[in-house]
């Protein structure tokens, strides 16, 4: 049986991942998130990478989820990126002096830049950009967000979410009356040559081609059907056990649910998953305080498999047409790594199990 024959719902219940036998019960990671760089350094559960660092500041408390987009979500980003661009990085002093741009004097007393150093920058007044950052100004031009991310030096992915985040609420996409998927939907992931899935915006898993079922399930357990990508990785524990860089990972798959929720901010599914690992996952709930998006689209990971070994891919995110919010993520072999060894191993493996040749 296929996948798809049951999954009939873009938002199906999640399920987790057979526990392989003899698995420690540590808190675990999603499947399909990235490695970003692909390091296999541990990290601590407080750090956090280069392109983070900065942002862990901003905010320690749980962020609700409905301030995963609107005005709120988009002063807590702006304060974000604020924290972590350094002044000589916009050739400025790192000393304090008075404000502006032609400042200097003792040192500085915050982390990054100040409020008037991001208005001079981006061609605003200190007063419209303070409203911007404190929720307080309604709708923001896509120019003037465009000036502030290249301030802020923003990433193309976080220019993506600026604008993403301002929104209005007329532009966001709303949950559509649960239906029927259509099957040429679910047969998307069947066409691809790579492991593939289809997941919907709270990142359950509505379909998924055979070298995906064979790559994540562990060996000698029913293949998986159905998962929820989130709370695979942080409540699972074979999830630390079929990603070798977790916290990478995790980082990524946290980007990516926080983008879909500002995407569909009324869609209870996805505020389920988000309470339910706010409540279940510290490092979920470190994770969703800091507001970064860096590997939601794409990027690079590792998966290891038992008897296969390790399967290092370049994963992609497009976006379906239609309503639906659906994503197809496809994680392909990395050439030179012995990734695609890794997936003939598994569909030889596959065919003997089933009798063939």
């Amino acid at each position: 049986m296929s996948l798809r024959q049951s999954l009939p719902s873009p938002s199906p219940a999640p399920v987790s991942l057979p526990r392989p036998r003899g698995a420690t019960s540590r808190p675990g990671p999603a499947v399909g998130g990235g490695a970003g760089a692909g390091s296999s350094a541990p990290r601590s559960p407080g750090a956090f990478p280069a392109a983070v660092r900065g942002l862990e500041a901003v905010r320690t408390d749980p962020v609700p989820v409905e301030e995963a987009s609107g005005g709120a979500a988009l002063g807590m980003f702006l304060r974000a990126l604020r924290n972590r661009c350094q002044p000589q990085e916009v050739g400025l002093s790192g000393r304090a002096g008075p404000a502006g741009l032609s400042g200097s004097g003792a040192y500085r007393r915050v982390p990054g830049l100040r409020r008037q150093e991001v208005a001079d920058l981006a061609g605003v007044s200190l007063d419209y950009y303070t409203r911007i950052e404190q929720g307080r100004c309604g709708e923001v031009s896509g120019a003037v967000l465009t000036s502030l991310a290249r301030a802020l030096r923003a990433t193309v992915e976080e220019t993506a979410h600026l604008h993403r985040l301002a929104a209005p609420p007329s532009h966001r996409r709303h949950a559509p009356a649960p239906a029927p998927l259509r099957p040429s939907l679910l047969a998307l992931a069947d066409a691809f040559a790579v492991p593939a899935v289809v997941i919907g915006p709270s990142l359950d898993v509505v379909s998924a081609n055979l070298l995906w079922r064979l790559l994540v399930t562990p060996p000698g357990e029913p293949l998986v059907r159905s998962v929820n990508l989130a709370t695979h990785h942080f409540l699972d524990p074979h999830a630390h056990v079929l990603f070798p860089d977790w916290h990478e990972a995790a980082d990524a798959t946290v980007a990516r649910l926080r983008v879909q929720a500002a995407l569909h901010p009324d869609d209870e599914r996805v505020q389920q998953v988000v309470r339910e690992l706010s409540g279940a996952s510290p490092d979920f709930r470190r994770r969703w305080s800091v507001p970064q998006v860096r590997g939601a689209a794409h990027g690079r990971g590792r998966v290891v498999h038992p008897r296969a070994g390790t399967y290092t891919f370049d994963y992609e995110t497009l976006q379906t047409p239609g309503g639906e919010g659906l994503v197809v993520a496809s994680y392909s072999p990395v050439p030179g790594t012995g990734a695609q060894d890794v997936l003939d191993a598994l569909v030889a493996g596959h065919r003997r199990d089933l009798g063939g040749a």
